[in-house]
């Protein structure tokens, strides 16, 4: 049994880590009941599940202006008093309900006439890393 050759050593190289495919970001996103938008890119989808819960949205108004006491929060992204808006259930649309300057229209998908808004790509749920 002299004939046998010694195995040669590899090197084992640390496994890289698995980025999710588009399809099972989309499984995973109609799981939870999310809904998937034409010709996204992996990073969108990343984004919207990490960010969404998943239930019904928000078709709301503002009751009057905002001031500049609320220039920094999320809620300076909806501007116009008449116009409707759509925001998707999150801690992003928590936040700004919790202001109570808003009218709840109806819950659910988006309204024809409504404007979207999105949660932010750096939305960090309020909290802020840097002391002031």
């Amino acid at each position: 049994m002299a004939g046998k050759t010694a195995k040669k050593a590899t090197k084992k190289s640390a496994a890289k880590p698995k980025t999710p495919s588009k399809a099972s970001l989309v499984k995973s996103l109609n799981e939870k009941g999310i809904p998937v938008p034409e010709g996204a890119v992996v990073a969108d989808l990343e984004h919207r599940l990490s960010t969404w819960t998943g239930d019904a949205g928000y078709n709301v108004r503002l009751y009057k202006g905002i001031g500049v006491k609320w220039a920094e929060h999320p809620i300076s992204l909806l501007s116009e008093r008449k116009t409707l808006y759509w925001l998707p259930a999150s801690a992003f649309a928590d936040e700004i309900l919790r202001t109570k300057l808003l009218l709840v229209v109806k819950r659910g998908e988006p309204l024809n006439n409504a404007v979207v808004i999105d949660v932010p790509e750096g939305y960090d749920g309020g909290n802020d890393s840097t002391d002031s």
